[in-house]
């Protein structure tokens, strides 16, 4: 009696498997959309976001992603999505996929990949989703554009002359970095050379300069010392109290660099 009502327990369960695999739907994905992250002149974190649907009343788990990105034809390092995701039964949950992008790989030199305005991707491949029927691939493939990230522009502010003597003055030469970008921009340092008057009067080394928020500005001042032996034009400049100011230099960040270039008329303020 007792195995009789086991096995009509087992039976039932069965029946309720079966009928619990006879009803499943399959689930589908869609792209919602991709963006950047964690940028820097060197490279950033490209991120493609897809939803899974689940239209069944249990839940079901993330099992796989076998996936591969490209960005302007070049292939990119595929990183892997959280684990542990589950989307609950009649629920959807999105899946980033993370890739590392390299803006020197993607055409002669970073400046000319930051004169674009959008790089083509395509993203491709498949989601493995824990179910009743076993992991179940869930193919998709996406063209699209990314917006390429704007470079921060630097301005030379009026310098201040903190020393002046006869032969030499030490001059704290304000920059103002701005980022138009809707992120922040992590930078390191910007050394260049400062002519004034069209004389070369010195080389500017800044420190790191740090993160610049998304859409702000930041000013930092670097002191450079002018020598008038070497630079007769920018001692009379600085005694009239105005002169143009250019500078030439370069800007690092995430291991990369851009060339700058600033040139304007200033007032010297003591």
């Amino acid at each position: 009696m007792k195995s009789l009502a086991v096995l009509c327990a087992l039976a039932l369960c069965a029946c309720s498997l079966l009928q619990g695999v006879a009803d499943f739907r399959e689930p589908s994905v869609s792209f919602k959309d991709a963006s950047l992250s964690d940028v820097s002149l060197g490279g950033a974190t490209v991120n493609v976001t897809l939803t899974v649907h689940n239209p069944n009343p249990q839940g079901i788990s993330l099992a796989e992603a076998d996936y591969k990105l490209s960005v302007a034809g070049k292939q990119l390092v595929a990183g892997k999505p959280a684990a542990g995701l589950r989307i609950a039964g009649g629920g959807s949950s999105d899946v980033v996929l993370p890739a590392q992008i390299r803006f020197a790989d993607l055409g002669d030199s970073i400046a000319a990949v930051f004169e674009q305005d959008h790089l083509p991707y395509r993203a491709e491949g498949h989601l493995g989703v824990s179910t009743p029927l076993g992991v179940l691939p869930l193919g998709f493939a996406q063209d699209g554009t990314l917006p390429v990230p704007r470079l921060p522009t630097v301005t030379v502010q009026a310098p201040r002359i903190a020393d002046m003597s006869f032969t030499q003055a030490t001059l704290e030469v304000p920059l103002t970095l701005s980022n138009s970008n809707p992120f922040p921009l992590p930078l390191g340092s910007l050394v260049g050379d400062l002519r004034i008057e069209g004389a070369d009067v010195g080389r500017i080394a800044s420190p790191e300069l740090g993160n610049v928020e998304a859409r702000a500005t930041r000013t930092v001042a670097v002191p450079v010392t002018v020598r008038f032996a070497q630079a007769l034009a920018a001692a009379r400049a600085l005694r009239e109290g105005r002169a143009r100011v250019a500078l030439d230099g370069t800007l690092s960040s995430g291991g990369a660099s851009v060339p700058v270039h600033v040139e304007r008329e200033v007032d010297f303020t003591r």
